[in-house]
């Protein structure tokens, strides 16, 4: 070791690590202590030329990192992983600091085989599958809803951050907002699975175009198949063609107040049906464009014509 890299060894790492430290107690992401050992060690490669020499910084930092973070025999919070590795092989939980705090091969390589040794072990935790670090070696202790953080979850910036404050307003844990949320949502599902297959025949007209079954999963079909039959009793019915209406997309939407592409999808079940009837009254789109102000919706009432399901073919 040269004088002027002694003088930064003794100098320098010190406050380096305290550094760190001060920053890994800010962050609760294994991201972020990753992208801080990361750093260091960089600091490291580009304050020593030889390489030998980046040893002894690097046992600076990582004693430093240990005594700040002593091992603990059980999982105290979220950002240490369980190892055996090292010396006697010693079952323990570490810091995710001393896990990235390493060399590469070559440079390990070049410090000799106890150094080795280690950097082989600190590669073969790294090479694990990441996991949620509350679910490694559950055989050690076995991890519940109540010992996970937010991050953990991996919601997107924005969620994470409304769940926050939703969880500060109401006084709850996040294990308790996560499982009212699993409650909601399970309910919610289940309601309209069940739905899906209700018969809304008997339902009235009037009622299945109110608000209360808007959002219902079957409502839109319903309404479409009436909404083609009384188009279809309508047309069959009057003596003059400029009385009568193509029946298609726009005329069904009209009608019903559902989505375009939503009524799309309904049609293509009875696109024959809709050809033949259009073809024999011989309408087309263009029969739909009427003057002085007429409009489907105004001539045909839906309610009326059709009140309910039961007896629509």
């Amino acid at each position: 070791m040269t004088d002027l890299e002694r003088f930064l060894y003794m100098s320098n790492w010190d406050d380096v690590a305290q550094e760190l430290i001060e920053k890994l107690s800010k962050t609760k992401k294994e991201g972020t202590v990753k992208k801080l050992a990361d750093g260091v060690i960089q600091k490291i490669r580009t304050s020593y030329a030889n390489v030998n020499s980046r040893k002894n910084p690097l046992a600076t930092i990582r004693k430093a990192v240990l005594a700040a973070y002593p091992d603990t025999d059980t999982q105290e919070h979220s950002l240490q992983y369980f190892t055996d590795k090292g010396k006697d092989n010693i079952e323990r939980y570490q810091h995710l600091a001393l896990k990235y705090l390493t060399f590469s091969t070559e440079e390990w390589d070049a410090v000799g085989d106890d150094a080795r040794k280690e950097w082989k072990a600190q590669q073969a935790e790294k090479t694990e599958v990441l996991q949620p670090i509350e679910t490694v070696k559950t055989a050690k202790k076995q991890i519940t809803l109540d010992d996970m953080n937010i991050s953990q979850i991996q919601l997107d910036a924005e969620t994470e951050e409304l769940v926050k404050n939703t969880i500060e307003q109401s006084g709850i844990s996040l294990a308790d907002f996560v499982r009212r949320a699993c409650q909601v949502y399970a309910k919610t599902l289940d309601g309209k699975a069940k739905q899906s297959t209700e018969d809304l025949s008997a339902v009235s007209t009037k009622d299945l175009k109110s608000d209360s079954y808007k959002t219902h999963p079957g409502r839109a079909d319903e309404l479409a198949r009436r909404a083609i039959y009384a188009l279809e009793t309508h047309n069959n019915t009057c003596t003059e063609k400029a009385q009568k209406w193509h029946i298609n997309q726009t005329a069904i939407q009209s009608l019903t107040g559902s989505k375009p592409a939503t009524i799309k999808a309904i049609l293509e079940n009875y696109q024959t049906r809709l050809d033949d009837h259009n073809a024999k009254h011989d309408l087309n789109p263009y029969d739909n464009r009427k003057g002085g102000g007429r409009k489907i919706d105004l001539e045909i009432d839906l309610v009326v014509l059709v009140p309910d399901g039961l007896d629509v073919i």
